[in-house]
C-alpha cells in the first residue's frame, strides 16, 4: 500500500484557557497537522504541537520546512505496510526534530490502524483500559485565591487528580497555591506539582520538604534536565516521589535516569519524545524496573494529538492512572476535529479504526490557507 501524498497545515489556533508554567506561558495553540494518503485514497493523520515559546528548539515553522523538506521526500513511494522501514527511513533523513517526526508517524499509524480497521491501541499490545481518569491541570497563572476556586470547579466537574505548576520566584506563593488546592480539592483527590525545570538543588528540596504536608503524589522534573546527580540526590533528600520529564528524551535517556535512581517514576509527551516507537521502548525500559510512566501533555491541542497520547495510554500496563493528555480541553469547542467524549472528569478513547479522529478538510485547508496570509 504506497504512500502517494504527505500533507501539511499549521495551524495557529486560540485557547480557551491560558496554561501557564515556569517554562512559559501558552497564549494560543500552534500545530501542525500532517495528512498521510496511501494509493487506495486512505487517509491518516497526525498532530505537531509547539507548546510553549522556547520550551524546545521546534517552533511551527520549523517543523513544516523539517517536513517538507527532509521528511516527507524521504517517505514518498514507500510500502505504508513495511511499517519499521518507513519509521526507519523517517528518523534517518535527518537527526533530531522529534516533534515533526512525531507528527508524521502518528499520521501513518493512523492510516495503517484505518487499513486493517482496528484502534491503534491495538498495534501496541492494548487495551488495559478503556476509560482514563483524567488529570486537571492548574497553571501558575492561578493565584493563591484563583488556583482554588478553579480547583473546586474541576472537584465539581469529576476531576480527582489535579496537576499544579509551581516554579515561581517567590516560593511562598508555591506553597499557597498548593495549600489552596488541597482545602479545596479535600483529602481524598491525588495533586501533582511540576517545577519544569526551575528550581535549584536548595531552593527544590527547601519547597517540596514544605510542601509534604499536603500528601503531594509525585513532584516533575523539580531541576535542570540534565541534572540527574542532583535530582538524585533530591529524591533521597525529600518525602516527595520524583518524576522526571524533561530529561527523557529516549529509551537510552530513561535507562539513564534510573540508573542513576533520579526518579520514581518518568513522563512521555508522545510528541517530545518522538513518536510511538520511542514512546514504547521507554515505557518498556520503565516497566522492565516496576515503574510507572506518565502519559501525555496539557499544552493546547486538537483532538488528534490528545487521542493519540490516549490510545498510548490505553496499550501501557504501567501507566499511571491519571492521564494528562488534557490539551485538547483547553481549544474549547472547534467544528474542524471531531470531540473526545469526557464525562465526570473520565475520557473515553474512540476505539474504531486508527485514532478515531475524523477531520474535516475543508475547513482545515481554509483555515491554514488565511493563517498563512
Amino acid at each position: 500500500m504506497k504512500i502517494v501524498a504527505i500533507d501539511t497545515y499549521p495551524l495557529v489556533l486560540p485557547v480557551q484557557e491560558i496554561y501557564g508554567g515556569a517554562a512559559g506561558f501558552l497564549e494560543d495553540c500552534r500545530s501542525l497537522i500532517v495528512r498521510v494518503e496511501t494509493e487506495s485514497g486512505i487517509e491518516g493523520w497526525g498532530e505537531a504541537t509547539q507548546g510553549r515559546p522556547g520550551n524546545t528548539y521546534e517552533t511551527l515553522e520549523t517543523m513544516e520546512i523539517m517536513a517538507r523538506k527532509y521528511f516527507v521526500p524521504a517517505l514518498m513511494e514507500m510500502d505504508l505496510e513495511d511499517t519499521g522501514a518507513v519509521l526507519l527511513k523517517l528518523h534517518r533523513a535527518r537527526q533530531g526534530h522529534p516533534i515533526a517526526k512525531a507528527a508524521i508517524e502518528m499520521a501513518l499509524y493512523d492510516a495503517l490502524g484505518k487499513l486493517y480497521r482496528l484502534p491503534l491501541c491495538r498495534f501496541f499490545g492494548g487495551p488495559y483500559r478503556r476509560e482514563i481518569d483524567l488529570v486537571g491541570g492548574l497553571g501558575m497563572d492561578l493565584g493563591p485565591q484563583a488556583i482554588g476556586v478553579r480547583a473546586a470547579e474541576l472537584k465539581r466537574e469529576g476531576f480527582v487528580t489535579f496537576k499544579i505548576k509551581i516554579g515561581q520566584q517567590n516560593h511562598r506563593n508555591d506553597i499557597e497555591r498548593v495549600r489552596a488546592v488541597r482545602q479545596a480539592v479535600g483529602d481524598e483527590a491525588s495533586i501533582r506539582v511540576d517545577g519544569n525545570g526551575s528550581y535549584s538543588f536548595v531552593d527544590a528540596r527547601s519547597v517540596l520538604n514544605e510542601l509534604r504536608q499536603f500528601r503531594i503524589a509525585d513532584a516533575e522534573q523539580p531541576l535542570a534536565r540534565g541534572d540527574l546527580s542532583n535530582l538524585a540526590e533530591l529524591r533521597r533528600a525529600v518525602g516527595i516521589p520524583i518524576a522526571a520529564q524533561e530529561s527523557v528524551t529516549c529509551a537510552e535517556d530513561a535507562l539513564r535516569v534510573l540508573e542513576e535512581r533520579a526518579a520514581d517514576l518518568l513522563k512521555i509527551k508522545l510528541t517530545h519524545i518522538g513518536g510511538f516507537q520511542k514512546a514504547l521502548e521507554v515505557a518498556a525500559v520503565v516497566g522492565a524496573k516496576g515503574l510507572p510512566v506518565v502519559v501525555g501533555q496539557g499544552s493546547a491541542c486538537t483532538t488528534i494529538l490528545s487521542a493519540a497520547e490516549m490510545q498510548l495510554h490505553s496499550s501501557l500496563k504501567n501507566a499511571q492512572s491519571g492521564g494528562e493528555m488534557t490539551g485538547f480541553m483547553r481549544l474549547g469547542e472547534q467544528d474542524i476535529f471531531s470531540p473526545i467524549l469526557v464525562t465526570r472528569g473520565k475520557a473515553t478513547p474512540p476505539m474504531t479504526a486508527g485514532l478515531g479522529i475524523e477531520v474535516n478538510k475543508q475547513k482545515l485547508q481554509h483555515l491554514a490557507r488565511s493563517g498563512c496570509e
